[in-house]
């Protein structure tokens, strides 16, 4: 049996985690949340809570959570397709099941290895190895709640600790392989594809790990800071978003933030912006910008202020326009980044960024107004006009198109026919 996404996404909003929660485990209300003693270690002093509003539980010791399905198949040990179901029949939430392929056992096969992968990289977050991974997240503003919170791991410099954990629960080495967990040099031999890298994790819109990101931590300047996992059958690097397990976010706030990085997510998450998203290594796809459009059309661009963030910018601009979004630019001064601007100015700072943010049209107009003289050469005003060929291209609303045509005639006085 499997279920489509959009199914997924109905039973989530359909399903009140609390109820779920508290079917297993004693919940008390603090503020506008639950807490309760976790189900999944040896807990005295309630460390389990559970967020209402988000629709995910966590637990701010063992790290275990997610959303309802994640917490009822990791309660009832059984797989996620079999708790979608079992749920959806509880609460009387109707969705459509499919008939089962081998396809589809196969995913069940490779959600299994990344979970499995992703708990030995938690647990090596707070070993004897990872010294250098907890200075880094802590001089980058992240204590230890805030790493069990969004679940970062570390993956230890030894060449191949995670394959000889794998490899001795039986999963084939094709499928580790497949997953881009272990490589093979051309003797033979098998190691990690992620060494002395912290670890960030990459989830589907319903909470299953699908990926990894690893930012190293050696000093040598030939290797690559950041590495993601490849595609794999069950993670499109051009189709999915980092952090968009937090999607029931976007839609009950009707708005996302899209950042460059990793650590820009996770600092905008740490000051209450929880509508951040990011792409994975690559600029902006059609595809990513399809996923996101599922929970709202409303987007700010967060991007990095130096040349290359700017060009992303634009290059993402042209795109979210393709698929109707409704867009504005964030613009930072005196920090490279939001997250540098958020640890120097706070989230108070930041609002104000949002408050002045600029409607895409006039960032483009100000963008390119910049690089031409406007005020006496007609050849210069001519050039300036075809900059806007490609944005215009990408409109797709007739009234909206319209009235950016009227506000450029306006501001470079020329006809708008």
């Amino acid at each position: 049996m499997y279920f489509k996404q959009d199914d997924i996404d109905k039973l989530l909003d359909n399903l009140r985690i609390e109820e779920v929660v508290g079917e297993f485990i004693e919940l008390k209300k603090v503020g506008s949340s639950y807490r309760g003693l976790c189900p999944f270690h040896a807990d005295t002093n309630p460390s389990f809570y559970v967020n209402p509003e988000k629709k995910i539980c966590k637990c701010f010791v063992c790290g275990s959570g997610g959303n309802a399905i994640n917490f009822y198949s990791k309660i009832k040990n059984i797989s996620y397709m079999e708790a979608i179901k079992e749920l959806s029949k509880k609460y009387r939430i109707n969705i459509k099941e499919y008939n089962n392929t081998n396809v589809n056992e196969n995913y069940e096969k490779f959600y299994q290895i990344m979970e499995d992968s992703h708990n030995f990289f938690m647990e090596k977050i707070f070993s004897q190895d990872s010294r250098g991974a907890l200075e880094y997240l802590s001089n980058r503003g992240l204590d230890t709640s805030l790493i069990k919170e969004h679940q970062l791991g570390y993956a230890p410099p030894k060449w191949s600790e995670l394959y000889e954990l794998l490899n001795n629960k039986g999963y084939d080495n094709e499928d580790l392989l497949a997953l881009g967990l272990i490589k093979k040099s051309e003797e033979g031999r098998i190691y990690d594809a992620f060494r002395n890298r912290i670890i960030f994790p990459i989830f589907s819109p319903s909470g299953r790990i699908i990926a990894f990101g690893g930012r190293t931590l050696e000093k040598d300047n030939s290797v690559p800071k950041y590495i993601n996992s490849p595609d794999t059958p069950i993670f499109k690097k051009g189709k999915n978003i980092y952090g968009i397990e937090r999607a029931i976010n976007i839609k009950n706030k009707n708005y996302s933030i899209l950042m460059e990085g990793y650590m820009d997510v996770l600092s905008a998450n740490i000051f209450g912006f929880d509508t951040s998203i990011a792409p994975l290594g690559t600029a902006l796809t059609e595809e990513q910008a399809q996923l996101i459009k599922r929970y709202s059309s409303n987007i700010l661009l967060s991007f990095d202020m130096d040349k290359a963030g700017i060009s992303a910018t634009e290059r993402a601009s042209f795109i979210l326009k393709s698929q109707g979004f409704n867009i504005r630019v964030l613009q930072f001064e005196g920090s490279k980044d939001p997250d540098e601007f958020l640890k120097k100015n706070g989230r108070e700072s930041f609002l104000k960024v949002v408050e002045n943010s600029l409607e895409i049209f006039d960032f483009l107009f100000k963008l390119y107004s910049s690089e031409y003289d406007l005020k006496n050469n007609v050849m210069a005003k001519q050039n300036f006009v075809e900059r806007f060929k490609e944005f215009f291209s990408n409109v797709e609303n007739e009234l909206e198109k319209e009235m950016y045509l009227k506000n450029l005639s306006e501001k470079i006085d020329i006809n708008i026919d």
